[in-house]
């Protein structure tokens, strides 16, 4: 009996060589030979176990040196040492330094469900980001050092807002993927794309759908569009590019983004950021803020939705975001060549004087119909009247008395319906 048991060897491909051996020449010792291969599998599984996440991290950071690694650990995502440092910067969490110097010499992490919070930080301080989940090797299963290698080079890496894309079994068991819906300029793939009812409100609809399998948030659906939907008569494009138009627009490279800040008048934008204001004594407490410096002048307001989101989809540059929701307040010629009369509008003057107040305000003489009430200027508009000469009377007159001048013609007023994006 002690000459069939199986030496005392290190390596599992001569025990289960000689197993396999045992097997077939003598079914009955099959189990024993099991029994023996078992009892050795752990020692063998030491050197045949997944990379460490030192590892793992000093592999992946010398194939991707200008991202951060964000290693998803459980209910954690971990960044290990120089990410670590600038994790702990950006985001002021804790760094430590880990006991077992095969998780690396300095960790920051955060839970899994923060990260929503977390990325938008990242992002607006120019990082990087690469997701890494790890494929771990079964402790049992034979591992070569090519297949080591191979499984290192497998650990699956998502960049930020991508994720895998879901497969359905067909009869015969097998797995293919979900053909998209449609696919974006930018290569994304649109599945899931659908209208549902509200449960708390039954006469509200929402619109969905996910990219590169990332939910999006749910928009409310106008009363055309809903019964568009029920007929079949929009497309999963035309409700895209009404509730996520930004999600359709090409991105921007970013040397591009980086390089376009000249304002239309030659000024530049020497600092810009977004932000969510969290000072709770500020009127805005809870509003995603731009802030931007150009030259003396520091400013900030409430971002749009439309701007906050082509911000984040990075379809839009500095240049955009500032002349947008600054232009006014920068005095710019490009803010004010948005305002036109109505057409058809017969105007005879247009008057912009001081009142006994001190104030400035405009009124439009349109003959047979009347003079319009007078309207008070803002600072801004009136600089720029008097000023900067960058708008004109027409330009005010069009800002001011639009709807006025509309009623005065017998012109009926559109109501708009506004979509939060």
């Amino acid at each position: 009996m002690a000459k069939k048991k199986v030496k005392d060897e290190t390596q599992q491909e001569s025990v289960q060589t000689e197993a396999k051996a045992k097997s077939v020449k003598h079914p009955a010792a099959k189990n024993e030979a099991e029994t023996e291969v078992k009892a050795k599998s752990e020692s063998v599984s030491k050197t045949d176990k997944t990379p460490s996440l030192a590892e793992q991290y000093t592999s992946l950071k010398e194939k991707h040196p200008d991202a951060m690694l964000l290693f998803r650990k459980g209910d954690f995502y971990e960044t290990v040492n120089e990410d670590a440092q600038k994790a702990s910067k950006i985001l002021g969490i804790t760094l430590t330094k880990p006991q077992d110097k095969s998780q690396g010499e300095q960790l920051a992490g955060f839970p899994h469900h923060a990260l929503d919070s977390y990325l938008p930080k990242l992002v607006r301080a120019g990082v990087r980001i690469a997701i890494v989940d790890e494929i771990e090797a079964k402790v049992t299963e034979k591992v070569s050092p090519a297949d080591l290698k191979q499984k290192e080079q497998n650990l699956t890496e998502k960049p930020v807002g991508k994720a895998t894309e879901k497969t359905e079994k067909t009869e015969q068991g097998e797995k293919q993927h979900r053909e998209p819906q449609m696919v974006t300029v930018n290569g994304g793939k649109v599945t899931h794309a659908h209208a549902y009812q509200s449960n708390k409100n039954p006469e509200d609809w929402f619109f969905t759908a996910k990219i590169d399998g990332k939910e999006l948030h749910p928009q409310k659906m106008s009363a055309d569009d809903v019964a568009a939907y029920s007929k079949k008569e929009r497309t999963v494009e035309q409700l895209m590019q009404t509730y996520y138009p930004t999600k359709l627009m090409k991105q921007i490279p970013a040397e591009e983004y980086k390089a376009a800040t000249i304002l239309s008048d030659g000024r530049t934008i020497d600092k810009m950021n977004v932000y969510k204001e969290a000072n709770q004594q500020s009127q805005n407490f809870g509003k995603w803020m731009l802030y931007a410096q150009v030259g003396e002048q520091k400013m900030s307001t409430p971002l749009n939705n439309h701007d906050l989101n082509a911000y984040f989809d990075r379809v839009t540059t500095p240049k955009q975001l500032v002349e947008n929701n600054l232009g006014q307040r920068l005095h710019l010629a490009s803010h004010y060549e948005q305002f036109k009369l109505p057409e058809g509008a017969e105007i005879k003057d247009i008057r912009v004087s001081k009142d006994a107040d001190n104030k400035w305000r405009i009124s439009a003489d349109m003959g047979d119909r009347g003079v319009t009430a007078k309207k008070e200027l803002s600072f801004d508009d009136g600089y720029s009247l008097f000023h900067a000469k960058t708008a004109t009377r027409q330009q005010l007159a069009a800002k001011y008395l639009t709807p006025e001048i509309n009623e005065k013609m017998g012109v009926k007023q559109e109501v708009s319906q506004g979509l939060k994006l």
